[in-house]
């Protein structure tokens, strides 16, 4: 890997050419909302895991050869790690996984919330999968009842992180508004993340680039860009007191622009009699007595001053099929201000992987509005691991890849200043 550049980006994070605006647009994905939380380590053996000699008995009763004996090989070490998973790990009911959510003080993984809608609609793939089993073997085989079958099935999803969970968050948070209604939807996501309000040490290190930028003279505003729906970036900068205003669109085939002023803005209140949810995004520029960091939130933001009626969440299938297809027309939903301020500047992106389909699009759609003129940009993505998938399309779109640990760039950062 080659070596990161600290100094020279330092002087991009802290630049004194805020008369021509900043020198690049930060890009936020769901890693840098959780890149301060401590997750479970990889499950360690605890006990003796059968010897070959036991393996080999075991597979010896059977007429198994090829592909099948490898997979009974593969199932008796799993089994073993099942036994473990059981017996060391507590499995939450769905009101305790749900609270411990709430309770955690960074936002939940996209893998988690789907955990969360698939459970409390009891979406699962695997009663169909042991009916078909049931029906494809005499009765006698099967000692165990169907509810003990798929709770086995459960376990090994969560041993081996296949399945688990069992489709998408898009696909599971499809079928949860279709059956229990998009109130529904909103009403639970609000629960999860309005107790979220501490931000990480990449939201601060931004809060920090976007107050030396704003005190210099003549600066123009400060544009930050998300996909997360948490408030974390705002909490980073209430901390250090810098002025923000905070842009969503609302759900529906024309969607107008909604405004959120923090307290420091000076003229917040008129902003936002001025031009909240009146606006078209193309129509969308901002008249104000000073220069202000610009937050945009593309799939919409969860905070207590925003109502059911204002939501604009993208999390479902369908939300991301008409988000990306209105980005791609000319009176779409990206505000024309936003436009303007990442006119010829490259994007940073933190927290993401850019695996997902409609991440992907919708930053070929922002490259194509903040380039129409093709000017040479140098993007760059700061990730800890890079498949193959994924490095094809950093190539494809001359992306350079800083592989490595979010906090770990950050500090080689704060470390060169």
């Amino acid at each position: 890997m080659a070596k990161i550049p600290y100094s020279a980006l330092k002087d991009d994070v802290f630049s004194n050419q805020a008369r021509k605006g900043q020198t690049f647009i930060p890009f936020l994905g769901a890693g840098v909302s959780v890149s301060a939380r401590e997750f479970r380590p990889a499950r360690r053996l605890t006990s003796p895991p059968p010897d070959r000699a036991e393996i080999d008995a075991a597979l010896a009763c059977l007429r198994l050869k090829s592909k099948g004996k490898t997979f009974l090989e593969l199932a008796i070490l799993l089994a073993y790690l099942i036994e473990l998973e059981e017996a060391e790990t507590q499995i939450e009911s769905t009101d305790q996984f749900k609270q411990r959510l709430k309770d955690e003080p960074y936002p939940p993984l996209a893998s988690e919330l789907a955990e969360l809608f698939g459970r409390d609609s009891e979406y699962s793939t695997y009663p169909q999968l042991i009916k078909t089993l049931r029906e494809m073997f005499p009765e006698q085989l099967l000692t165990a009842d169907e509810d003990e079958q798929v709770a086995t099935l459960q376990l090994l999803s969560r041993v081996t992180r296949i399945a688990n969970p069992p489709e998408p968050l898009t696909s599971i948070t499809s079928y949860y508004e279709k059956l229990l209604g998009r109130d529904k939807l909103w009403r639970t996501l609000t629960e999860i993340f309005r107790t979220k309000n501490t931000p990480t040490l990449t939201h601060r290190l931004l809060a920090q680039s976007a107050q030396y930028h704003l005190a210099q003279q003549g600066a123009l505003d400060y544009l930050i860009i998300t996909t997360n729906y948490d408030c974390l970036m705002e909490s980073a900068l209430d901390e250090l007191k810098v002025p923000y205003v905070v842009l969503t669109t609302n759900r529906g085939n024309k969607p107008k622009v909604l405004i959120r002023c923090s307290s420091t803005v000076p003229d917040g209140e008129d902003l936002k009699r001025k031009y909240f949810n009146t606006v078209f995004p193309y129509n969308f520029q901002m008249m104000k007595a000073t220069s202000l960091v610009i937050i945009y939130k593309i799939h919409g933001c969860i905070n207590s001053e925003l109502e059911y009626a204002d939501e604009g969440v993208v999390i479902s299938d369908n939300d991301y099929v008409d988000y990306v297809s209105q980005m791609a027309r000319t009176d779409g939903v990206i505000p024309a201000h936003v436009t303007e301020l990442m006119r010829e500047k490259p994007f940073w992106f933190l927290g993401y992987s850019l695996s997902d389909w409609n991440v992907r699009s919708i930053y070929e759609t922002l490259k194509a509005r903040s380039n129409p003129d093709q000017r040479p940009t140098k993007d760059y993505a700061v990730t800890r691991k890079v498949g193959p998938f994924e490095k094809l399309f950093f190539d494809k779109n001359d992306i350079t890849i800083f592989e490595v640990e979010l906090n770990e760039f950050v500090r080689g950062i704060l470390d060169a200043r």
